[in-house]
């Protein structure tokens, strides 16, 4: 709101220094007053009375105008570095909303062998468009509902000695190679990502390692918090991860892996789309160019 309004008042400056400055203009050159209703009326009577006059007037009046609206629409028009809505948090139809991998079907057992229990690997999670973040809750993807399937015990939770044999670089690599850039991880309050990166549809995922839930649920909230305050207009998917968590994670928009191989044959199964045409191309470059911009004042605060 007070952004609306600081433009407002700047399109209200603009236009009264763009009346003082033709005032000024007409009146050095021609002698002419603008804010005098005798010299409209004595123009009204040169034109009605076919009397000629200087056709320089006439140029220098429509310019001025010419000038104040294209000026005026450079002020009012929407701002913010992509040129279009971004939609965090718009929900979009059943269809679209959600992209479920394949389930591999269990094979049948033959006729008059034993049936013994076998082991399921839990279904990947369910992509889902978040609905809009409105601070302090944040929006991410929520994992799918337990299909009808017999239940499996869940594994327990690794020790964080095994999350600290991970190579951080290892993560990058996953993302690279589902086409996602990977950028500098900021130093978020007292949280650090093992993973930053970015994709078109301005989407974001960042994810921690043998980490609890609660510095990477704080570290979402702090950038939708600054996602808000500094675009108008502008959405941008904030997806959250942890390999190996320590303790149980209740947050639904956060995905958990046991995993790198979890995570690569998830990311592998979502790949980035990369932009299809120039507009595309130069919207997701001036997102990559802002998210820069976060980053730096991330590790400045």
């Amino acid at each position: 709101m007070n952004k609306q309004i600081e433009r407002i008042l700047i399109c209200l400056l603009w236009l009264l220094a763009a009346t003082l400055g033709t005032s000024f203009w007409l009146n050095t050159v021609f002698g002419f007053n603008i804010f005098s209703a005798q010299h409209w009326q004595y123009l009204a009577y040169l034109q009605a009375a076919q009397t000629p006059v200087r056709p320089a007037f006439y140029i220098s009046l429509t310019g001025a105008i010419v000038i104040a609206i294209v000026v005026l629409y450079i002020l009012i028009r929407p701002k913010g570095i992509l040129r279009r809505r971004i939609g965090i948090g718009r929900a979009r139809t059943a269809a679209a909303a959600e992209i479920t991998p394949p389930i591999t079907p269990e094979p049948k057992p033959e006729p008059d062998t034993p049936i013994a229990p076998a082991a399921r690997r839990p279904a990947a999670p369910q992509m889902r468009r978040p609905p809009r973040i409105t601070p302090p809750a944040v929006q991410s993807f929520q994992p799918a509902a337990a299909t009808t399937t017999p239940t499996v015990t869940p594994a327990l939770a690794p020790a964080p000695a095994a999350a600290n044999t991970i190579n951080f670089d290892t993560l990058r690599d996953i993302f690279d190679r589902a086409g996602y850039s990977v950028k500098r991880s900021p130093q978020i309050g007292n949280f650090k990502p093992a993973v930053f990166a970015i994709g078109t549809s301005e989407t974001l995922w960042m994810g921690g390692v043998g980490i609890d839930q609660a510095p990477l649920a704080a570290a979402m909230e702090r950038l939708a918090t600054v996602f808000s305050d500094t675009l108008d207009d502008i959405q941008i998917n904030i997806y959250g991860f942890i390999i190996a968590p320590v303790g149980a994670v209740s947050d639904k928009n956060i995905l958990t892996f046991p995993d790198t191989d979890a995570l690569a044959e998830y990311m592998a199964a979502h790949k980035n789309t990369p932009p299809e045409d120039a507009d595309g191309r130069e919207n997701f470059d001036a997102y990559s160019e802002y998210i820069d911009t976060v980053i730096n004042y991330m590790d400045k605060t």
